[in-house]
Order: structure tokens, then C-alpha cells, then sequence
């Protein structure tokens, strides 16, 4: 009789955890083990000093960019990093619930002498666990690269980065979960989530050079994950509350709403 769905979980994932856990780290080598081409390029600054506004507002500032940590700031934390730690973790979070109620193997897992609440609460935590995973990956494949390359890389900054961005992926994924579990429809829990992290991404990155519609970045969970640049300025921990906040409020009353269910089996 099964009594821990969060090893069941972290079992049934492990191939996915494995497969996204080498490809982080392929990330942080591959970017780390580019970097000194970008530093050592010639007139690059300028270059990126004459781009309009709006790919500025994605780059940054020139001086900083052509640093190491200004520039892992947007070729991981900013784009690469957020984007497969979200597929990651809405993938995960869309198949916990709702993807067992739609292949009819939540009724098996029901039969269990577990209570729904902690079914949920288990599945959030073998998805923060694998979340865990590839934040300990990415930080392997920044280190490693950057030792290879022979530059100096920030660990403190370097590590609130990837934890914000772990706190990203845990609020999108637990955001599908929670749909999901409310719903029990999948799509609606995975286009919920991604449609957070797009529109999220869009308004804190492009409504940036906009003033009038600046206001509205801050429903964006991009702008309270790195708005303020964490590998160079370390966390803010007003922004990292409200993804936390956010998150909890999602997970409680998913909780609430997944016991008040009547599911269909």
C-alpha cells in the first residue's frame, strides 16, 4: 500500500529530473566557456551602446554586460535560465493533479489511506525538489565553466541568483499545480501558468522603456525575480516575499479546493 507519494513522485520524475538537471549544466558551461570572446572583443561596448532602447532595456547596461556576472545576468538569469526552469516546472507541476486525473490514475492514489491535503503537499515537494536538482545543476555548470575559462565568478551573487530563479520555477509550477488540482484540467492549469510567465516576462521587459505603462511590471513575477539584477545586487527581500506569498496563497487554497472536490475517477 503506498504511503509516500513524495518518493513515488521523485520516482516517476527522475528521467525528467535527469534529462533537465544535464541540460542546465550544459547551459552554465556552454555561457561561462563563451564569455571571455565577449570580454575580449574589441569595440563591443560601443556596439552595444548604438542598439535602440529597447534591446538595451534586455541587455543592460554596456559596462556591465561585458563583467562576468553582467553578463550571465542576461544570458542565464534573464532569458535561458527562467525559460527551461519554467517549462520544467509547469510541466511538473500540470502532471502532478491534474495529469493523474486525466490518465484516471488519481483514483488508485486516492485509495490510499492519505489524505488529499497531504497527496498535494507531497507532490509540491517532489516538484521542489526537482526544482532543487536543477538549481544545484545550473550553480555546477556556472562554477565548473568558470574555473575552465579562468575567470573569477561571484559565488555569493552568483547563488542568490539561482535561488531567486528557483523561487521563480517553484511559483510558476506550484501555480500549475494548484490549478490543476482546483480544476482537474491540465491545459487550463499549464496555459494559466505559462500565460503568468509570458505576459510576466513581456511587461517587465519591453513595458520597461514604455513610461506610461511602466506602473504595470509590478504584476509581473519576472520584475520580483530579478528586476533588480540579484547576481550583481544580491536578492531583494521584499520581492522574493511576494513570490513566496504568492506561492503559499496558491498552494493553500488549492489545498482547500482539492478536498472540496468531488472527482471524477
Amino acid at each position: 500500500m503506498l504511503r509516500n507519494v513524495y518518493l513515488k513522485t521523485l520516482r516517476d520524475s527522475r528521467k525528467s529530473i535527469l534529462f533537465y538537471s544535464i541540460g542546465v549544466v550544459a547551459l552554465g558551461l556552454y555561457v561561462t566557456l563563451f564569455y571571455p570572446t565577449i570580454r575580449d572583443a574589441t569595440g563591443f561596448t560601443d556596439f552595444l551602446e548604438d542598439l535602440p532602447e529597447v534591446f538595451q532595456s534586455i541587455v543592460g547596461d554596456a559596462e556591465t554586460y561585458t563583467t562576468a556576472e553582467g553578463f550571465l545576468n542576461v544570458e542565464v538569469f534573464s532569458f535561458m535560465g527562467p525559460m527551461i526552469v519554467s517549462i520544467f516546472a509547469i510541466i511538473a507541476g500540470t502532471s502532478a493533479i491534474a495529469g493523474e486525473e486525466e490518465s484516471h490514475t488519481l483514483d488508485q492514489l486516492l485509495a490510499n489511506p492519505i489524505s488529499r491535503a497531504s497527496i498535494l503537499l507531497q507532490k509540491a515537494a517532489g516538484l521542489l525538489t526537482g526544482l532543487l536538482a536543477l538549481s544545484v545543476a545550473l550553480g555546477i555548470g556556472l562554477i565548473a565553466g568558470s574555473r575552465i575559462a579562468g575567470f573569477d565568478l561571484a559565488i555569493t551573487g552568483t547563488i542568490q541568483a539561482i535561488a531567486s530563479l528557483y523561487v521563480l520555477g517553484a511559483t510558476l509550477g506550484l501555480l500549475a499545480l494548484s490549478v490543476g488540482a482546483a480544476t482537474g484540467r491540465k491545459g487550463l492549469a499549464g496555459g494559466v501558468a505559462a500565460g503568468v510567465g509570458v505576459v510576466g516576462f513581456l511587461l517587465d521587459t519591453f513595458l520597461s522603456v514604455v513610461e506610461i505603462l511602466e506602473p504595470a511590471r509590478f504584476v509581473s513575477v519576472f520584475y520580483y525575480f530579478n528586476s533588480n539584477d540579484v547576481i550583481l545586487n544580491g536578492i531583494n527581500a521584499a520581492h522574493l516575499a511576494t513570490l513566496i506569498g504568492i506561492t503559499a496563497v496558491a498552494v493553500a487554497v488549492a489545498v482547500w479546493r482539492f478536498e472540496q472536490r468531488d472527482v471524477a475517477v
